[in-house]
């Protein structure tokens, strides 16, 4: 797992794939009807992001996060609809000498 500074911002993506017939099992890309992504903070508050829809075609999403507090970043994916599945992320975030608290 990387280690970020605090206030970054990082770019998390998830890409969901079928089980379906193709060439490669689960190699066909899908586009869950309803997608949900939450950031829980190292505080245990639950934030929910944005989700960049343009690369909807391929079954890739991303959403920006910012690194606001030190320690363990999770941000869960869900979807419900077409493709039922979760993906989930952690990111550190670290002291950095700038950080006196």
């Amino acid at each position: 797992m990387a280690t970020y500074d605090k206030d970054d911002r990082v770019r998390v993506t998830a890409t969901f794939t079928s089980g379906g017939s193709g060439t490669e099992a689960g190699s066909i890309t899908a586009s869950p009807a309803t997608l949900v992504a939450t950031q829980r903070k190292p505080s245990g508050a639950d934030t929910s992001l944005t989700i960049d829809i343009t690369d909807k075609a391929t079954g890739v999403y991303f959403v920006d996060v910012d690194l606001d507090q030190i320690g363990t970043h999770t941000v869960k994916w869900k979807s419900t609809e077409n493709v039922i599945a979760t993906e989930v992320a952690e990111l550190k975030v670290g002291k950095s000498v700038f950080d006196h608290a």
